[in-house]
Order: C-alpha cells, then sequence, then structure tokens
C-alpha cells in the first residue's frame, strides 16, 4: 500500500494545471544502471555490480525523497 501512495499522488498532481511545489523539484529521471552485455570477466563483472549498486541507491534516494514529500 506504501508503494502505492508516491504513485497515487503523482498522478493525482498531473491532473491539475499546474503542478505541487513539493513535486515540480523531484527528479523523475530514472536512474542509471549497467547497460552493457552479459558481464563475461571478473573485471566486467565488478564493474556491473557497481554500476548497479550505483543505480539502486540513485533510486531508493529519489523514493525517500518523495516519502519526505509526501510525509505530513
Amino acid at each position: 500500500m506504501r508503494r502505492l501512495m508516491p504513485i497515487c499522488l503523482l498522478l493525482l498532481a498531473s491532473c491539475g494545471r499546474e503542478v505541487a511545489p513539493e513535486l515540480q523539484i523531484l527528479d523523475t529521471a530514472p536512474c542509471a544502471g549497467w547497460t552493457g552485455t552479459t558481464p563475461a570477466t571478473e573485471r566486467q563483472f565488478a564493474r556491473a555490480a557497481a554500476a548497479e549498486q550505483a543505480g539502486r541507491k540513485c533510486a531508493n534516494a529519489k523514493l525517500m525523497a518523495v516519502r519526505e514529500a509526501i510525509s505530513p
């Protein structure tokens, strides 16, 4: 249920003519992760793991920003 709250909030905010000020400042661009092919070597695997970790941290930070924006 908690995961649906930010989605519903964004949908409701987009229904009007103006977006709520709290939602305008949120970064909604997708976070980058590993976009290469399947890692074949240990070095490629390490780079892929680091890229995925950075992407997940980016996404989690954005989710926390949404949570803080909708929390009373």
